[in-house]
């Protein structure tokens, strides 16, 4: 019979190997969430009692938390349609989140590329992501993992039959009074250029896949932001329209569009008149 104080260490040894391996999983792997938003950030509120929210926009998916009628929630995109409609939210306060305890010292992250998790392990879902340095309010520790507060880059899905949805308000634009040396002012963060009441204006930064329209003839715009695909299906994020002629070139690859969004009432998606549009990630 082999001398069992012999064997002990070497097994000691390979869990900390493996717990090791674990936490350089969790900073390394990414797992990047279904894309992406269709809505300029706007609040709904809830119509039922124990809705779900989940790490992702589907049924199968983990509860991060529950919420009830009349709660408020910041609503960050959207994705499907009819009674298969999700909207992304800001996670609420009372929602569980969780990181590597190696990967924070004295409240801050120690490292890029931290994920966020739902739950105490590398088999939950990411549904943030954190910069070296950033800062996070602890919960508890419990050996591994830490429980934290939702940061502002948390997120998470439920189901749009359960949200009233307000309309993003459009900001007038900011009165500047010229100083007496008479330096221009700064334009506004808001540009409304539509005095339509029928057309909501608002300026975006949205991240999504620049494609060729199919019809341009029954088309707002020559280019449309589309997300990429989820289940084998991609939907439209706006029309987007620009006088750039290099274009060309970023057809097909992730982009960031950048400028004011018209959306008209009664249709289906936005344009953006592009002032700037660059590769993403």
């Amino acid at each position: 019979m082999k001398n069992p104080m012999i064997i002990r260490p070497f097994l000691l040894a390979g869990v900390a190997v493996l717990a090791a391996a674990a936490a350089q999983a969790d900073m390394l792997r990414v797992e990047a969430p279904p894309a992406l938003p269709a809505l300029a950030a706007s609040q709904g509120t809830l119509k039922a009692d124990k809705v779900n929210v989940r790490s992702r926009p589907d049924t199968k998916s983990e509860v991060i938390t529950q919420l009830n009628k009349g709660d408020t929630v910041e609503i960050l995109g959207r994705q499907g349609e009819g009674k298969n409609e999700w909207l992304k939210i800001a996670l609420p306060a009372k929602a569980k989140c969780y990181v590597s305890s190696k990967l924070i010292a004295d409240g801050a992250v120690t490292t890029d590329g931290v994920n966020v998790r739902c739950g105490p392990g590398t088999n939950f879902k990411e549904v943030g992501k954190l910069a070296k340095g950033a800062r996070v309010e602890v919960v508890a520790k419990s050996g591994d993992w830490t429980q934290i507060k939702p940061t502002a880059s948390c997120s998470g899905w439920i189901a749009a039959q359960f949200v009233d949805v307000a309309p993003a308000p459009v900001q007038p634009p900011e009165v500047v009074t010229p100083p007496v040396a008479a330096v221009p002012p700064a334009p506004p963060a808001v540009q409304v250029t539509d005095v339509n009441p029928d057309v909501l204006v608002s300026y975006v930064v949205k991240n999504g896949i620049l494609k060729v329209v199919a019809d341009r003839a029954k088309e707002p715009a020559a280019y449309e932001l589309m997300t990429e695909e989820v289940g084998g299906r991609e939907y439209r994020i706006a029309y987007v329209e620009s006088t750039d002629k290099n274009l060309a070139k970023l057809v097909n690859k992730p982009v960031r569009v950048m400028g004011n969004q018209r959306w008209r009432k009664g249709e289906r998606d936005p344009v953006i008149v592009a002032e700037r549009i660059e590769r993403a990630w």
